[in-house]
C-alpha cells in the first residue's frame, strides 16, 4: 500500500490524515474507545449509525507512519477493541492533512 501511495505522487514520510474505524451494535462501547484514545490526541471524525444498522467510530490522528508502524497500531487496536467490548476494528483510510 505504501509503494502504491508512493507511485500515485504521496510523501509517506510527512504527516498524513489516518483514520481509523471502530463497529458495534450499540455506541456505548465505541465511547469507552474513544476516551482511551483522546489523550494521544486522536480527533472525534464521527459516531454514526450506519445503514446496517451498526454503530460506527471513525478517530484520526495526522502523523507519520511507516508500513511497520501502521501494522502495530492495527494489533493495537485490535486489542484495544476487544479490552473495550467492541465487536470489530474495522481497519483504517487515510488523506492528505487538512491545512
Amino acid at each position: 500500500m505504501f509503494a502504491k501511495m508512493k507511485s500515485n505522487g504521496w510523501d509517506t514520510t510527512l504527516p498524513l490524515k489516518w483514520g481509523f474505524f471502530f463497529v458495534h451494535p450499540n455506541e456505548a462501547p465505541l465511547h469507552s474507545v474513544y476516551e482511551e484514545l483522546k489523550d494521544h490526541d486522536y480527533r472525534l471524525e464521527s459516531l454514526h449509525h450506519a445503514d446496517d444498522g451498526q454503530w460506527v467510530l471513525q478517530v484520526s490522528k495526522t502523523e507519520i507512519l511507516t508500513a511497520e508502524k501502521l501494522h502495530r497500531r492495527n494489533m493495537a487496536f485490535n486489542e484495544l477493541a476487544e479490552h473495550c467490548g467492541v465487536d470489530l476494528y474495522d481497519g483504517w483510510d487515510v488523506g492528505k492533512p487538512e491545512d
